[in-house]
């Protein structure tokens, strides 16, 4: 059988199956199919010895002309080949026309989807090139430029005469720390990883140990739950860390040990052990103790309680999802339209004995997933004295974006961290070394500010898209007049009429519930997506009443069909008791009870 894929330098096979030039109009590609297919139908074939090539090559021909007949499909073989086939492109993009008159003058001009188009497919064939990429090697880097700009906002006063001008407080804008770090790493089997880092330091920020130097790594992963790794500097000095991993579904346990071998007799190793445990049976609540020793500074003990506690206001029955899976289930979901609904709660607390170095501190953060944004606020209280740290972070598919701005006993500093492609540019600025109470509040409202703004003009508008494109699917899918759902919608609702009449009939002639009209469907934004149950409910009725159990969705209901999955929704209501008319508008999730003196229309 012939293979059809492409040539891995120019994407011509399918028009070398057809035998016409990449150019070719769609009147040439049609009538070349048409030609062909006469010859190599297999219905056509009287020679049984040739029927079955003829199917194979009849195939084929198929194939070709099924993907060089269609716009967007051409274009996608001829940027992406056959890889570009094999992925499910959105129907958004699909729908858009494209130009084929480069087919005919190359030379002509593109409209604007085909920019559109082309532009997503090149971004596409990019985004695949990494993850190849990075699936190979696994390259990371990192470079961090610490700056000490304390001269630009220090007092008059703590300057010498000579640098209280403005250029002079320029000129003392020095680069106080400079290193770069790059790893790659190589898989050697499905269980074990190799990786290379090189570190280069500069400054006198540096610790000695971690400047100028090369380092191996070797991971295996003896199971799920156990892993090994060493790390071997092969510079001065020669620095070797192991450490060991064990985790199952309720503990952690980490160790490390790290030691020079031509100081082995002379100086031990350094060892830290942690324990994790998760302490309630029904609450992610973990709680962790670790324990440092040192030979050449003082050992540490440190105690903490970290708790995640996720929350999903969007949509009430996910209200109790673990964050793994409402993280990777959310971009599926319309989700709130401030895109503050879906998020993750963090806390934790615990305190630090190791000399003057003890303290007891406190940490809380929240993360939205709807707009890829985290918040996070820490503080410590020792005999240093008092530091804290307040934190955002945006990220997207392969960026991500964090400024913090924190107080301790270096000063005030703010630090700026940009990753794109695994690639991380660190930049922390020294604003000043010594506490100073009118700096560190500029310091606070300036990014306080600046993060307002950015969610006024261009997070909260990037949720507003992402819920439009959601509903205008949605909306598409329902109006399709050949849908298998709209199909069981309407015999359903045959098949209750004659339940629902009989029950009106009788709830009318003696005053009893009558249901007029009964739509199901989102709550705002998409109340064209609304569904008429009518019928259905007016065949729930019994004895006039109407009793729909709460905690669950109302979808499975006969009659019922969810036109915006995990889009909250309501049933809204308008029924006739007692001959007076009411009005109900319930959302999902909660308990349907007909008729209630609430529901009276006044």
């Amino acid at each position: 059988m012939n293979e059809i894929r492409a040539d891995p330098v120019r994407n011509e096979y399918l028009y070398s199956v057809l035998n016409v030039p990449t150019t070719a109009s769609a009147n040439d590609i049609r009538e070349r199919y048409k030609a062909l297919s006469v010859i190599f139908h297999p219905d056509k074939q009287r020679n049984g010895s040739t029927k079955d090539t003829a199917a194979v090559e009849f195939l084929a021909i198929q194939k070709a002309y099924q993907v060089l007949s269609d716009p967007f499909l051409r274009e996608v073989y001829d940027f992406l080949g056959e890889d570009g086939l094999n992925k499910q492109w959105s129907p958004e993009l699909r729908s858009q026309s494209v130009d084929q008159v480069r087919h005919i003058h190359p030379g002509a001009t593109l409209s604007d989807s085909s920019f559109q188009i082309r532009a997503h497919l090149r971004q596409w064939k990019v985004d695949r090139s990494q993850e190849v990429f990075d699936r190979l090697i696994r390259p990371r880097g990192t470079v961090t430029c610490g700056i000490d700009a304390s001269t630009l906002f220090a007092r008059g006063d703590d300057l010498d005469y000579d640098s209280r001008g403005i250029f002079a407080r320029l000129g003392g804008v020095w680069i106080s720390q400079f290193a770069i770090r790059h790893s790659v790493t190589k898989v050697l089997s499905e269980k074990t990883n190799l990786k290379f880092t090189s570190h280069l330091g500069l400054g006198p920020r540096n610790d000695v140990l971690s400047r100028n130097n090369l380092m191996g790594t070797i991971r295996h992963q003896f199971s799920p739950r156990l892993a090994v790794e060493a790390t071997a500097h092969l510079l001065d000095p020669h620095l070797v860390v192991a450490k060991a991993s064990y985790e199952d579904n309720e503990n952690t346990l980490n160790c490390r040990v790290h030691f020079i071998p031509a100081l082995w007799n002379l100086l031990p190793p350094a060892s830290t052990i942690s324990f994790s445990r998760r302490l309630f049976r029904h609450a992610s609540t973990v709680g962790t103790v670790a324990w440092t020793f040192s030979p050449l500074a003082m050992g540490s003990f440190q105690f903490d309680i970290h708790s995640p506690q996720p929350f999903d206001f969007s949509s009430p029955e996910n209200s109790v999802l673990h964050a793994e899976r409402m993280n990777a289930e959310f971009t599926n979901k319309p989700g709130s339209a401030s895109g503050f609904g879906v998020g993750l709660r963090t806390w934790s607390y615990g305190f630090q004995l190791s000399g003057v170095n003890s303290c007891i501190k406190t940490e809380w953060s929240i993360w939205f997933f709807e707009l890829s944004l985290r918040l996070k606020a820490g503080i410590e209280i020792g005999f240093r004295g008092l530091a804290y740290l307040v934190t955002a972070t945006w990220t997207s598919a392969n960026t991500a974006i964090s400024t913090s701005f924190g107080v301790s006993t270096g000063g005030l500093i703010i630090r700026l961290e940009l990753d794109y492609l695994h690639q991380k540019w660190i930049l922390p600025i020294t604003l000043s070394p010594v506490r100073n109470q009118i700096l560190e509040f500029f310091s606070a409202v300036v990014p306080s500010t600046a993060l307002v703004l950015g969610y006024h003009f261009v997070l909260k508008p990037r949720r507003r898209l992402q819920r439009a494109l959601y509903f205008r699917k949605a909306e598409r899918v329902l109006k399709e007049e050949n849908s298998e759902q709209k199909r069981q919608l309407r015999n359903t609702a045959e098949l209750l009429s004659e339940t629902a009449k009989r029950h009106m009939q009788t709830e009318r002639s003696r005053g009893g519930l009558v249901i007029l009209s009964a739509m199901y469907g989102p709550e705002t934004d998409a109340r064209n997506l609304t569904i008429d149950v009518t019928v259905p409910v007016q065949a729930l009725v019994h004895n006039s009443q109407v009793c729909v159990p709460g905690h669950r969705t109302k979808a499975g209901i006969q009659g019922f069909y969810d036109p915006a999955p995990a889009s909250p929704k309501s049933l809204r209501v308008r029924y006739l008791f007692r001959d007076r008319p009411h009005y109900a508008e319930i959302p999902d999730y909660i308990p349907v009870v007909l008729p209630l003196p609430d529901h009276l229309v006044n």
